[in-house]
Order: C-alpha cells, then sequence, then structure tokens
C-alpha cells in the first residue's frame, strides 16, 4: 500500500547497529563494580521472596495513565524522546503519552481486536502497534495520524521488531509465518515460511544481518532477512521438546536462548547451527530470557514458577536464584549496568543486582498481574498490568 501522505522518503537498506550508551544512576551512583569478584560463595542461591504486603499495598509509582478500559497488554518508551510512552490494551486502542504531565497525547483507534505489541522505531518519528486482528499499523508519534497498514498476517500478530536503524518491521504471526516489511511503502520485503506452528518470538540479530524466529512447533529458524532463505533451523533430539515461548541473542551475534513450556532453556549457536547445551532447574514453563548487557557470560531465565535464575553460559551452570511470589511475565536487563528487572503475576517489578541476586528494589502499586514494562536509562520503569492502568515507577528518588 502507498504512504497516504506521500511525503517520506525511501528506506535505507540494512545498517550494523551501535550499541546504546547513557549514564545511568542508582541511587545517587553506579553500581559498585567491585563486587564483580565476589567469591562463588557468596553467589549461592537467593530463594528469598519479596516481603509480605498484601493486606495494604503501597502505591509507589510517580505517575499513571489510565485512559484503557481494558487491560495494558504492552507498553514501549520511545528511546530518543522518553518522555513518550506508548501503551496498547485489550480495548483495542493504543495511546501516546506524557511521561511527566500523565497527560494523553494521542489516542490511536482503528484496530479491530486487542493490541498485543507496540515498539517506536529507531528514531522516535513512527510507532508501529500488532493487533490480534492480524493487522500492523504504522503512526506518526508527533500528529498521532495513521501512515499505513501493513497487510500480510492471516492470524493474530504475535510479536512486532523495528530494524535497529532502518523503518523496517519485522513481526511473527500466529499464521505459522513471520513477516518483514518497508513500513514507508508497505511493501511485504520477506515472507518467512517454514515454521508448521504460530511463530511465537522472533528478533534481528543485533547486526541486522540475520532473522531469528521460534515456533510452537518447537523449532528455531535463522533467516536470511534479503532473501528470506532459511539458513539453518534448531529442532529435535537435544533441543526442545514442546511450544517455544521465547528467545534472545547475544550481543556479540553468535549465540541465541530459548525457552519453552518443557522447563528448561537452550543455547545455540546461529552462526555454527551447533546446540551448546539445556540449562536445567525451572519446573515449569519458561515464558521470560534475557541476556546480559552487562556481563557477556550471564543470561537470564524467567518461569511460570516465579523463580529466575541467572547463569553462565561459559559453564551452563546456574549461578544464583531469586523468586517473585508468583508467576514471571517480562525480564529485561539493564542496558550497561549489572541490573535485571522483572515483572510478575503478583503484581510487582523486581529490580535486582543479576551478579549476587539481591534485591534492589520491589515496586508495588498495581491491582493485578504486570503483563509488561519497559526502562529507561536514569531509571524509571513503565508498566502496562491487566488492572487497565500503565504506572511510572522510578529507582531514583524525585528531586525536591
Amino acid at each position: 500500500m502507498e504512504d497516504p501522505n506521500g511525503n517520506l522518503e525511501e528506506d535505507a537498506e540494512y545498517y550494523d547497529p551501535n550499541d546504546e550508551a547513557g549514564e545511568y544512576a542508582i541511587e545517587g551512583g553506579q553500581l559498585d563494580q567491585d563486587d564483580e569478584m565476589m567469591d562463588e560463595q557468596d553467589i549461592e542461591e537467593n530463594e528469598e521472596e519479596p516481603q509480605e504486603e498484601e493486606e495494604d499495598l503501597v502505591d509507589e509509582s510517580v505517575q499513571g495513565f489510565f485512559e484503557h478500559t481494558d487491560s495494558v497488554y504492552c507498553v514501549s518508551i520511545n528511546k530518543i524522546f522518553p518522555d513518550i510512552i506508548a501503551t496498547g490494551g485489550g480495548d483495542d486502542v493504543a495511546y501516546l503519552w506524557d511521561l511527566n504531565s500523565g497527560e494523553k497525547v494521542h489516542q490511536l483507534k482503528g484496530h479491530s481486536d486487542s493490541i498485543s505489541s507496540i515498539e517506536f522505531n529507531y528514531d522516535g518519528k513512527l510507532v508501529a502497534t500488532g493487533g490480534m486482528d492480524g493487522i500492523v499499523k504504522v503512526w506518526d508519534v508527533q500528529t498521532g495520524n495513521l501512515l499505513i497498514n501493513l497487510e500480510g498476517p492471516t492470524e493474530s500478530v504475535e510479536w512486532i521488531q523495528w530494524h535497529s536503524k532502518g523503518n523496517i518491521l519485522l513481526a511473527g504471526s500466529s499464521d505459522c509465518l513471520g513477516f518483514m516489511w518497508s513500513t514507508l511503502k508497505g511493501d511485504i520485503l520477506g515472507t518467512f515460511a517454514g515454521h508448521s506452528g504460530p511463530v511465537t518470538c522472533g528478533m534481528f540479530s543485533p547486526d541486522g544481518k540475520k532473522v531469528i524466529t521460534g515456533s510452537e512447533d518447537c523449532s528455531i529458524k535463522v533467516w536470511n532477512p534479503k532473501d528470506s532463505s532459511n539458513i539453518m533451523s534448531f529442532s529435535g533430539h537435544g533441543f526442545h521438546e514442546n511450544i517455544i515461548t521465547c528467545l534472545d541473542i547475544k550481543k556479540d551475534n553468535t549465540l541465541v536462548l530459548s525457552g519453552g513450556d518443557d522447563h528448561y532453556a537452550v543455547l545455540s549457536n546461529i552462526n555454527t547451527g551447533k546446540i551448546i547445551g539445556k540449562l536445567h532447574g525451572h519446573t515449569d514453563s519458561i515464558v521470560a530470557v534475557s541476556m546480559s548487557n552487562h556481563n557477556q557470560s550471564f543470561c537470564h531465565t524467567g518461569s511460570l514458577d516465579g523463580s529466575i535464575r541467572v547463569w553462565d553460559m561459559n559453564t551452563l551452570q546456574q549461578r544464583s536464584t531469586f523468586k517473585h511470589k508468583s508467576s514471571i511475565t517480562r525480564l529485561k536487563s539493564h542496558p550497561h549496568e549489572p541490573l535485571l528487572f522483572s515483572s510478575s503475576v503478583d503484581k510487582s517489578i523486581g529490580v535486582w543486582d543479576e551478579r549476587n541476586g539481591q534485591l534492589i528494589k520491589q515496586f508495588t502499586g498495581h491491582q493485578d498481574a504486570i503483563l509488561d514494562f519497559d526502562i529507561t536509562l536514569d531509571g524509571k520503569v513503565v508498566t502496562a498490568s491487566d488492572d487497565k492502568v500503565s504506572l511510572v515507577f522510578s529507582l531514583n528518588p524525585p528531586q525536591n
């Protein structure tokens, strides 16, 4: 489809993304880097759960967005203009918000079913929404106008991701296919066909040269985005035995970490095609994984069993364990600090030191499960919850 405004420039081709950089303060200073030299004895499992506060839950939020009339399923922070927040929900509507004032900037209407995913593009000028109606829509952030509908999926859109340096959008669908579009014209640049089940997770490799997808068919596939060809597949003996729910890729473009309903995670090399090994320890489905951005040897897994586990990828050994009171829903590694953020059905956000499992902060305020969240470099967390609300929390105390 053509751009209705007719005045957007042609996409750039694939670029090599640059690593994010920025200063990050925690309670007035950075985490003590000497803790990296901790003895192994100091890195035992930390099974302590957050303190019970069921009867009188403290609302620690510093801001909130309250227009949704159904569950808020997804949230994204604009990395270029971090005062702009996007949320999407079960009311078939997305919103853009002002982080500081809490004011609604734009209402984005047009989906005919729940919005399951939302994300800003590389320069912060566009925001995409993926819906259970099988449509991906691209909106102008400044005006709130719909720019284009991206069509192709015949069933629900499971996830979306922008390329790190171009207006190219990737998505996975319940119809067993992955799609890649040029969002400025609406052209389908690639269709990734080969899975026999819904494409539950996926992403560009950090260098933008590969597309990796995971599916309910228990396989992960690696694709060439230039011609949609399948480079390699991981499946069968030694791999996952059940639905794959989540994946992440190491920043050096070598390893993919995948989690699934079989209660374990798998590390695989997307350059050699070899399965490195399994990470066993959870007692229920793994629903969230992340690679550490601070220690290139660490990765994290989160499960419906309520636990989060930190692993050493060199030894495939568990380094530490820490727990929420209920199922994990999301994990995010801070861009450059040894911090791991988690959300849970227990209505809280946890902020952990990945090196020793210490709970640095637990944020409360929601009345129902937290389904998604995003983080800023300066210590803010923005959430999406089943209680129809998006809240903002801050690691740093407000400046008076």
